[in-house]
């Protein structure tokens, strides 16, 4: 068993007291729609995260995929210093899909994407409008592509939207209900 370290106990208070989390009074999805899903404790995602990607967790997401809560958890992996994102169903406590955050130069992904990050923002922008919060490159484990960017919306609430990096078309768009830790610069 893996010992709890300062951030797995500011998640699992984050869960108790949502004062902790970011303020979104003005979302249409707010922290009481947690209460209509049987979620798993947040540790024992953590702990099957880490059993996939050994390292440090530095952030964690909580977010709607369709009618599915998921925990999303960024973790700096030890093995070999890049930052993976591991989703977890929430309901169920197993791991759906984890992807790898790369660079703009990464070689990988500079020779697979058809479309420009530019052109991927701006048709993101064009359905949600809003601020980009953030914006990551990220490779599946099966060796999808994707564009992931965060977006403030001009109706208040921030939703998580993935665009495929080959074809330019969204694979999903989330709500995300709150993040506790920060992006890496």
């Amino acid at each position: 068993m893996k010992s709890l370290n300062i951030f797995t106990i500011l998640l699992a208070g984050s869960l108790a007291f949502p004062a902790l989390a970011k303020d979104r009074k003005s979302d249409s999805v707010d922290l009481d729609d947690i209460k209509l899903y049987d979620i798993v404790k947040v540790e024992q995602c953590l702990d099957a995260a880490y059993d996939r990607v050994p390292g440090y967790a530095r952030k964690l997401e909580f977010k709607i995929e369709g009618d599915d809560p998921i925990y999303e958890f960024d973790i700096e992996s030890s093995n070999d210093n890049y930052t993976y994102n591991v989703e977890c169903n929430a309901e169920e406590g197993y791991i759906i899909e984890i992807e790898k955050e790369v660079g703009k130069d990464d070689p990988y992904f500079k020779k697979n994407a058809k479309i420009s990050i530019d052109v991927a923002r701006r048709n993101v922008l064009e359905i949600h409008p809003g601020k980009v919060m953030n914006e990551e490159r990220e490779v599946g484990m099966d060796g999808t592509i994707t564009y992931e960017f965060d977006i403030q919306t001009i109706a208040g609430y921030e939703i998580k939207v993935d665009v495929d990096a080959v074809s330019g078309q969204i694979e999903e768009a989330n709500f995300e209900l709150y993040e506790i830790g920060i992006e890496a610069e």
